[in-house]
């Protein structure tokens, strides 16, 4: 089958690679008919975030048709529609079973220590082959697959896959309630989704945290109010449109390669960055072709702590967004 292959850092291109097939009695494979590219995946290629194996196949977006199923996977069938979820779980053990795939203690084969296992990623998250290609096995088939209506169609149904579930549950580990004032510290296109998932869980305000007048535009067109942080100190602006109270969620959109702003009143601010933020080491020139700078982001100040008013939690989970483990334990989440 034809698939795209990670060769190494500024180096992807169409290979032929051998079809998948049944490894495990949870295993489907499943023919791709959409898939699409996150910007996990320009990271891995830049090389930002480090350790791909040479020829894994990108991608861990996707739609499909069912092909094959193992004789442990009882609820899907051959010929069934099925959106892929980003993020592999087991579906059994205490964290899937709570709802936290992303903590998986089974899904990645590098033990329950190693971290998130997700489709198309450096080997510390399983090496798993992605969804950028003709077709894909699925372990743990029976809780990454979820069957789609005929209505939905695959250019709609594929938001589904990431980066509308990542959005919706960053407002979730936000904790957002009825009336919330929300600040989402970056308006790309997680956190638009961000943005509109806070007001579908309850906001009644968002505030939007970001530098690209593009990016702010699409947020007022959501009703939320756009703060440039190259033309005023975000924390703030914030204060001040809240009346020095501060919101009461904060959203940290950013992802992995956050800038610092290039003029205004922040800038004095953001100088304050960890030596080791600026000396983190760069792809090779041949990463920069086509226009893609694949340069790591200069990595300001967390701003997100600043404008949040302190407030009792809602429920399990922390209002900072972090997951509680097992005592001596420590995991780390894919943004």
């Amino acid at each position: 089958m034809k698939a795209v292959v990670f060769r190494g850092i500024g180096d992807i291109g169409v290979e032929s690679v051998p079809d998948p097939s049944i490894n495990q009695p949870t295993d489907a494979v499943v023919r791709i008919t959409t898939s699409a590219i996150c910007g996990t995946d320009l990271h891995l290629v830049r090389g930002t975030m480090p350790g791909m194996k040479p020829g894994t196949v990108l991608g861990h977006e996707g739609i499909g048709v069912v092909e094959e199923v193992g004789a442990d996977v009882r609820n899907f069938r051959p010929g069934d529609r099925v959106v892929i979820t980003s993020t592999i779980g087991c579906g059994s053990c205490s964290y899937c079973r709570a709802g936290y795939y992303s903590q998986c203690d089974r899904a990645n084969p590098n033990g329950p220590e190693a971290g998130t296992a997700f489709f198309g990623g450096p080997e510390s998250t399983g090496a798993f082959d992605g969804l950028q290609a003709e077709f894909a096995r699925i372990p743990f088939a029976h809780t990454n697959m979820v069957r789609l209506p005929d209505a939905l169609a695959d250019d709609d149904a594929i938001l589904l896959s990431d980066i509308l579930p990542t959005s919706w549950f960053g407002a979730r580990l936000a904790e957002v309630g009825p009336g919330d004032t929300v600040a989402v510290f970056g308006a790309g296109v997680v956190g638009q989704l961000a943005m509109a998932s806070a007001v579908e869980q309850g906001a009644g305000r968002v505030l939007a945290v970001d530098n690209r007048r593009d990016r702010l535009d699409h947020a007022i067109m959501q009703g939320a109010e756009p703060i440039n942080f190259d033309e005023e100190d975000p924390v703030e602006a914030i204060r001040r449109l809240t009346g020095g109270i501060g919101v009461d969620r904060v959203i940290d959109a950013v992802g992995v390669d956050a800038n610092h702003p290039r003029s205004g009143p922040a800038v004095p601010d953001t100088e304050q960055v960890e030596p080791s933020s600026r000396s983190r080491p760069r792809p090779p020139p041949r990463s920069t072709r086509r226009g893609t700078s694949g340069i790591p982001g200069t990595r300001p100040r967390r701003w997100p702590s600043g404008p949040c008013r302190p407030r009792p939690r809602r429920g399990p989970s922390a209002s900072s967004g972090s997951i509680r483990r097992r005592p001596g334990a420590s995991r780390s989440v894919r943004p």
